[in-house]
């Protein structure tokens, strides 16, 4: 559960051991640190670990985000000419909402301009369609079902978390595409981890009202009187009561806040500077 490079970019991507075993699926989670084989050079960043491939002050320069995620696409072994224009992404509103991407999304663009609306999940069974979430320090979580072919990409914010959004999508997955739980693999990515995710109301309530059993082993108490909620275990509690194997859930273990070096944390971002923080990305398709 390492940063590797070891791809034709020389981009450096975050991947889950359970997946990169997957032939049939490509996955990523991005960095903010630039190739060392740019594919681009003219959407490069000025700073090499300014690899924005989102974020609002990024969106105003279309082409350049354009750019980076056509050597994101090309790093992950896909071709961007032919995936690019069937990107999918979500307008995320933090909300426990899980989509089911059919062969509408092919040439259709539904990232850019026409993200689909209101939603925080999406899952599809159609090759090609690369699916993609944008975080900050937000946990991402990556599905596939090797047996019925579906893969998943979520946002699991707080809220959704506590909406339960991971049990949702795996709900779905086996509504549309009759997957089983017990056959889905699960990936958890970098995200603020329990050493820094400091919180107060609301989220103590909403928890403990979600997680009455595990309030107090998902809230501990810090020296200093506060609460840290762990956003990877209530996750991984969510997923195993949607019937998912433990072994099957593998937790990145990586902290934004912590790693800032690597990637963006709104939390790590100054105060003066949070209009124009950056996101990374996380992405998966079927080949």
């Amino acid at each position: 559960m390492t940063i590797d490079y070891q791809n034709e970019l020389g981009l450096p991507l975050f991947q889950f051991e359970t997946l990169r075993q997957q032939a049939a699926v490509a996955h990523a989670v991005s960095t903010r640190l630039a190739p060392r084989k740019p594919l681009l050079p003219q959407v490069q960043p000025d700073q090499p670990d300014d690899y924005r491939l989102a974020g609002r002050s990024a969106f105003n320069r279309r082409e350049t985000i354009y750019g980076r995620r056509t050597e994101l696409l090309t790093a992950m072994g896909l071709t961007p000419a032919e995936v690019q224009p069937n990107l999918v992404g979500v307008y995320q509103k933090h909300t426990a909402t899980v989509l089911a991407v059919g062969p509408e999304a092919y040439g259709a663009e539904l990232n850019w301009d026409k993200p689909l609306p209101d939603a925080d999940g999406l899952l599809t069974d159609q090759p090609g369609i690369p699916l993609m979430t944008i975080h900050a320090d937000c946990p991402p979580i990556l599905l596939y079902d090797p047996q019925k072919r579906v893969v998943g990409a979520i946002h699991s914010g707080w809220r959704g978390t506590v909406g339960r959004i991971g049990q949702a999508a795996v709900r779905l997955m086996t509504e549309q595409y009759g997957s089983q739980p017990e056959n889905i693999l699960a990936g958890i990515g970098p995200s603020i981890g329990p050493c820094c995710y400091q919180v107060g109301e609301p989220v103590l309530s909403e928890v403990g009202q979600a997680f009455p059993a595990k309030a107090a082993e998902l809230l501990p108490l810090q020296p200093d009187g506060s609460y840290h909620f762990d956003l990877w275990l209530a996750i991984q509690l969510t997923l195993l009561d949607a019937g998912l194997s433990l072994r099957h859930i593998e937790n990145s273990g990586l902290c934004t806040r912590c790693h800032q070096d690597k990637f963006f944390s709104y939390r790590a971002t100054p105060d003066d500077k949070r209009e124009n923080y950056g996101q990374f990305v996380a992405t998966i398709a079927l080949r």
